[in-house]
């Protein structure tokens, strides 16, 4: 499964359903677009010895373990990672 989240909008507020809908509408994306409202995801885009830069990739394995993390977004590309 891919799924695309967003951790603020441009206004550095948490996204609001309304939010993730027009950022899906805008992108044509097909995969489910979830919020990030604890933050969770600034622990890989920059903990640990560095960034990776935002927006980006992950793919986990079926028992939800991280197998590949890649800077950017693109659905084709994602999918193509499956």
């Amino acid at each position: 499964m891919v799924l695309e989240v967003m951790i603020e909008t441009e206004n550095y507020t948490v996204p609001e359903q309304a939010d993730l809908e027009r950022w899906a509408n805008k992108y044509d994306l097909t995969m489910p677009v979830l919020s990030d409202e604890d933050g969770l995801i600034w622990d890989y885009a920059s903990g640990e010895g560095g960034s990776i830069g935002l927006p980006f990739t992950v793919v986990m394995d079926r028992g939800v373990v991280i197998d590949t993390i890649q800077s950017g977004a693109n659905s084709r590309r994602a999918e193509s990672l499956l």
